[in-house]
Order: C-alpha cells, then sequence, then structure tokens
C-alpha cells in the first residue's frame, strides 16, 4: 500500500472521530504488515481490507487484534479471538526467561526437558518457546477453555511444531496427573487482577476479552496459590516454576513462598523496569 492509502485511513479514522487517529492508523498498517521494517502479518486480501467498517468496529471499542483475528507477539503472528487473551509485549519476558533456562539445563547436561505451560489461550507462549528450543524440549500446553485450546491448535500448525507441543484441556494441572515428579519447569501467565478492579479495566478490554484469563480472586492470587502448590508435586527436585505477576505484587508473592518450604532461589524479573516474572526452584 501506499502513502495514499495511509492518508485515507487516516482521513476515515479522523471522520469517526476515533481517539489519537494518528496512533491508531500506525498500528493498523503495523499489523498488516504494510511497512516492511520487520515481519509481522500478513493478511491475504489485505488490499481489499474495509478500513471503513475496521474504524466502526474501533469507535464501539473492539480491539484491533479481534477485528483482524490477529495479533503480533514477539515479531510473529498469531490467530486471537475473544475466546483467548491478547497476547501482551511483556510477556515477551515470561518467554525468554524460560528459553533462557532451558538453555542452562542444557548445558549443565540435561538431554531433553519437559515443560508444561497452564493457561495457554492463543498458544504464544508455548508456540513461542518452541521456536526458541531444540527438538529435546518438549511442551505440554493447556487450557480450560476448549475454545482456546482450538485457537491454539490453529497457531501450532501455523508455526509446524505439533512434534514440539501437545495440547490439552482442563483446568491447571488436571489433565497431567501421569506427570507427577517429572517435569523440569512450569510456565503460566495466569489471571492476577483483582476481582474488585475488574470494573476498572478499560471496556476495550473487559467486554472483549474472557474474564476467567483476568480475574485473580479478591486478592489477584488464587491462581498464585494453586501454582505453587500445585506445581511442588508436579516438578522434579530442583525444576523451575515461573510465571508472570501483576505490577507490585512481589510483596504477595513473597508472603505466599515464605508460607512454604517448597522452593528456593526465588527470583524476580524486570520487563521495563518493572517486576513482571518470578521465578522459584523446587527443593
Amino acid at each position: 500500500m501506499k502513502f495514499d492509502d495511509f492518508m485515507r485511513v487516516f482521513a476515515i479514522y479522523e471522520t469517526k472521530q476515533i481517539e489519537n487517529p494518528l496512533l491508531e492508523t500506525l498500528r493498523l498498517f503495523d499489523v498488516l504488515s504494510i511497512g516492511k521494517a520487520r515481519e509481522v502479518m500478513r493478511i491475504p486480501g489485505a488490499e481489499k481490507f474495509d478500513f471503513a467498517a475496521a474504524a466502526e468496529m474501533r469507535q464501539r471499542g473492539v480491539p484491533l487484534e479481534l477485528i483482524l483475528g490477529r495479533a503480533v507477539f514477539m515479531g510473529k503472528s498469531f490467530y486471537c479471538t475473544n475466546d483467548t487473551l491478547i497476547p501482551r509485549p511483556e510477556t515477551s519476558l515470561l518467554v525468554r526467561t524460560a528459553g533462557d533456562f532451558i538453555q542452562k539445563r542444557k548445558e549443565g547436561g540435561a538431554d531433553s526437558q519437559m515443560v508444561i505451560e497452564i493457561g495457554t489461550g492463543c498458544g504464544n507462549i508455548a508456540v513461542s518457546l518452541a521456536l526458541l528450543c531444540d527438538r529435546a524440549v518438549k511442551i505440554m500446553a493447556s487450557d480450560i477453555s476448549p475454545e482456546a485450546v482450538e485457537i491454539a491448535r490453529r497457531n501450532i500448525r501455523k508455526f509446524d511444531v505439533d512434534e514440539k507441543v501437545e495440547l490439552f484441556c482442563g483446568d491447571l494441572f488436571q489433565p497431567f496427573g501421569d506427570h507427577q515428579g517429572n517435569v523440569d519447569m512450569v510456565i503460566c501467565n495466569p489471571p492476577y487482577i483483582p476481582t474488585s478492579s475488574l470494573k476498572k479495566l478499560a471496556p476495550e478490554i473487559i467486554d472483549h476479552e474472557p474474564v476467567v484469563a483476568l480475574d485473580g480472586g479478591p486478592y489477584g492470587i488464587n491462581i498464585f496459590r494453586r501454582l505453587i502448590d500445585e506445581s511442588s508435586t508436579i516438578l522434579k527436585k530442583n525444576g523451575m516454576l515461573l510465571f508472570e505477576i501483576g505490577e507490585g505484587q512481589e510483596r504477595m508473592i513473597d508472603r505466599l513462598f515464605s508460607k512454604r518450604n517448597t522452593f528456593k532461589n526465588i527470583e524476580y524479573f524486570k520487563y521495563e523496569e518493572k517486576v513482571r516474572v518470578v521465578g522459584a526452584t523446587r527443593q
């Protein structure tokens, strides 16, 4: 597409009184992979895209990713719907941190490694980690939502990682009862927003993304508790638990670990100067 197309879209967004029409236009063109500075997504028939209809949907608060059915994560395009959480940039820290630990274990002599991802959503974490790792790493990813599992399956096929990622449907560790004490790593981007704070979220989020992927209970730590307790039985000795947290939740995480004696070496990792990922080693 040409500069004239860009200006036409910008004019449509201005006419529709979209907030910050320039930014919205830039985002749309980026996601449609009009600019070639980096690999994002290429949508068949993008040249026939109905920009006016998209502008009207954005005016109603529908996220751009759900309008397109695609989201960019770590420079790659993933299918997503309102059955899945839209991938956020900060979650790339979880993937990279997991990849670093896997590489260290490989250098330490681990011939193969088994990873469980809880709450896979559209599968962006499992797929991205699989693309970082060799075939010696097996990833088992689960979600409580059958619809989310099907979207994840599409992404697994898209990126040809079927041999490295296996999908399950169930609540947290329920599908993995046969793997007690055999898992090298558990990773998760859990719901961590306190229930009372959900109403403060932008309508673009709370009206269009699955509440089950956002609501962390009264204090936002319900799933944290279960992750810590249940992963302690499924991880090997010295296995790693890694999960994303909300801004400022480190103190609550400290308390949760201090009340248990199943993990050691609690580490915190920052994204843009804010702690977003916690790591802990099974005693």
